[in-house]
């Protein structure tokens, strides 16, 4: 079984949009999370190779939780790599997203790899699906997921 998830998506919008959407700190705070799974309440980032970010945030049960990591690599507008480190996880990942455009827009490919077991890389790729969603209802609509966001 691999250790790694590769995911695609389809989003109607230019690279610049989406890219801009995934790193800047208010934006993404709009768009990443709903009531039925958790809350992204903040997110810092220092947008540069090296540079270190942290998203905050809180479950619809209540609990706090954190992940965080720092930029591997970043390309405006066609790539970015950093790592990953949940709260709730002791091992360290790596996320690469890559923004190529398209006739409609742009194609969102997301690898991530450093999976030690199975049960965590099945969990995040469910995890990822459900981003997926959540950022494309966003650049597409130009507002988050729920209506409650805004």
């Amino acid at each position: 079984m691999s250790n790694f998830i590769v995911e695609e998506i389809e989003i109607n919008a230019p690279p610049e949009r989406v890219f801009n959407a995934w790193t800047d700190p208010q934006q993404l705070t709009e768009w990443w999370g709903d009531e039925k799974f958790y809350l992204t309440t903040e997110y810092v980032a220092d947008l540069r190779p090296g540079g270190q970010w942290v998203s905050r945030g809180k479950s619809v049960d209540g609990r706090e939780f954190s992940v965080s990591g720092k930029y591997l690599r970043v390309e405006p507008h066609t790539y970015l790599s950093f790592t990953w480190q949940p709260s709730w996880e002791t091992e360290h990942t790596t996320v690469e997203l890559e923004f190529t455009p398209t006739d409609a827009g742009t194609l969102l490919r997301l690898t991530h790899s450093g999976f030690l077991g199975d049960q965590a890389r099945d969990s995040h790729n469910k995890g990822w699906l459900q981003v997926f969603d959540w950022v494309k209802r966003y650049v597409e609509a130009g507002k988050p997921a729920l209506q409650s966001h805004a």
